[in-house]
Formats: structure tokens, C-alpha cells, sequence
């Protein structure tokens, strides 16, 4: 006697061999653009730290390099000197990706305020709606400068 179940489960799997390869082709665009939008936010927030970054260290070089060495006179830093800091002293502007990375320092009533502006070029989501291309990114640290 012959049991039916081999002939017909042969038969079931030879019906669907292309269906993988199909489901997979339908549901690989959507998987890279997880996969690269999710590696496009990430790097957008790794942007925004750094400048954040820049701007404090800006700020704090400001703040501490605020006396002038040989009479001990305190004077207010140069905006060139903190932009040129930021820039090439700690190497933001090719962390960054700006050769003109803007560095803007300001002194109001005794408080140094530095802001960074830095700008983000989406490689996945900049042709999706909501995605501005670049998208321009502030970071702005205001400290105290001691007399």
C-alpha cells in the first residue's frame, strides 16, 4: 500500500521554490531604507553633538585664555582666536566636513556666547518630504567670564 503524502508534498514544494526570492525582492527596498535612513539619522544626532561640542569648547577657551600672559591684563579673546580654536586647534571644521565652519563669539554683560552653525547633507532621506537639503545645525554655549 502507498501512503499519498510523498507525491503531493513534493508537488507543494516545487510550487513555491520562487516565492522566497520574489517576497525577498518585494521587501529589500524597504530593509535598506531602514537600514541606510536609520545610518542617516544617527550621523545627522553625531553632527549635532559635535557642534555642541565645538561650541562648549569655544566657549570654555574663550572664558579660560581671557589674560593676556605678560602684564596679566584681562582682555576680551579675539572672535579670529576662538574661531581659529574650534577650527584648527581641536579640528572641528574636518570633523565636521565645513572648511568654513561658521564660529560666531559674542560678549554681552560679561557672558561669552559661542554658536556654531554646522550643516548636515542627508545621503538616504534628503529626497523624502520633510528632509531639507542641508539641513543646518546650532549649537550655542554662553558662559561667564570671570574678572
Amino acid at each position: 500500500m502507498r501512503c499519498g503524502f510523498g507525491s503531493d508534498a513534493k508537488r507543494g514544494l516545487r510550487a513555491e521554490r520562487g516565492a522566497v526570492a520574489v517576497e525577498f525582492a518585494i521587501i529589500l527596498p524597504v530593509l535598506l531604507l531602514l537600514i541606510l535612513g536609520g545610518m542617516d539619522l544617527g550621523h545627522r544626532y553625531f553632527l549635532g553633538h559635535l557642534a555642541s561640542n565645538a561650541s562648549r569648547e569655544g566657549a570654555r577657551y574663550g572664558v579660560k585664555y581671557q589674560v593676556n600672559p605678560s602684564t596679566l591684563v584681562p582682555f576680551a579673546p579675539s572672535d579670529l582666536a576662538i574661531s581659529n580654536y574650534v577650527k584648527t586647534g581641536l579640528g572641528y571644521a574636518a570633523l565636521l566636513d565645513d572648511a568654513n565652519l561658521p564660529v560666531t563669539p559674542v560678549i554681552v554683560n560679561n557672558i561669552l556666547t559661542v554658536t556654531v552653525t554646522a550643516h548636515k547633507h542627508w545621503w538616504v532621506l534628503g529626497s523624502l518630504p520633510g528632509f531639507t537639503n542641508p539641513q543646518t545645525l546650532t549649537a550655542a554655549t554662553a558662559m561667564a567670564l570671570e574678572r
